[in-house]
């Protein structure tokens, strides 16, 4: 993982490494609703992708055409907006405020259900008055990942559990490939649900994020052999049960992951 890509949110590192229990960190991916993570990513084209290697330079894709109005129609004679709208993907979403407000709930309400209130509480303290998109993406905008698109935040989360279980580093290159692999693995009945699922995924998986971060830095920081051994293998551990993979039999290069250490 590059440098820049684990630089500790210092508030919100201490918050969040004291807030929530141990065994939080061995949880599995919290996700919305009862999806779990096969639900949305496509197994077979997950081995696929890192069987064939291909990453980055697979074959392109084909144009997306959007099956709504990416933004409302500006009456007649309204000057056009300085800067161009994003073009839209099949992976890409617009954020609404109560989809934020509903994923924080329902992330609070399933770590509740493993860790107890506590778990619950101490969250909520943690990211109270917070911005957890807003921090998620700074701390990844080194690697040219953004808001607004679920393939840019599951290659952030594929690349935090992959250098947690092997005490790697990465690059923008590699995070770029990686991205371009998660639009190509999503599985296409949950693509095509668009919207608000899309939101809901991206910023649950921003909170699983923020939450191992936090406690990967703080073990970084403080040189915890112990902690930092216990991150990687329940990274590893978390990954084989929800997808069958295993992170430290992959290799991520400027092409993506790919089989073989």
């Amino acid at each position: 993982m590059s440098q820049h890509f684990v630089r500790p949110l210092a508030l919100l590192v201490i918050a969040l490494s004291l807030a929530v229990p141990a065994i939080a960190q061995e949880l599995p991916t919290v996700l919305p609703g009862d999806y779990v993570m096969s639900d949305i990513l496509n197994k077979q084209r997950v081995s696929a992708e890192i069987s064939l290697g291909r990453g980055g330079e697979a074959q392109s894709e084909k144009p997306f055409a959007p099956q709504w109005t990416p933004s409302p129609a500006l009456p007649e004679g309204t000057p056009a907006p300085r800067a161009p709208i994003a073009a839209m993907t099949s992976t890409s979403y617009y954020a609404e405020a109560g989809v934020s407000a509903r994923v924080r709930e329902q992330f609070g309400e399933r770590l509740a259900r493993e860790t107890g209130a506590v778990g619950r509480l101490g969250v909520a303290e943690a990211i109270a008055g917070r911005d957890p998109v807003r921090d998620w993406a700074a701390i990844v905008e080194g690697d040219g990942l953004r808001p607004g698109d679920m393939a840019d935040v599951m290659a952030s989360y594929w690349i935090l559990n992959w250098v947690m279980a092997n005490g790697a580093d990465s690059n923008q290159t590699q995070a770029q490939a990686v991205r371009k692999q998660m639009r190509r693995m999503f599985s296409p009945g949950f693509v095509r649900l668009m919207g608000a699922p899309h939101q809901e995924l991206s910023e649950m998986l921003m909170l699983n994020f923020l939450m191992q971060h936090a406690a990967y830095v703080d073990a970084v920081k403080r040189d915890d052999r112990t902690a930092l051994s216990q991150l990687g293998d329940a990274a590893q551990v978390r990954f084989i049960k929800e997808l069958g993979i295993d992170l430290r039999q992959l290799k991520l290069t400027g092409s993506g992951f790919v089989l073989g250490k």
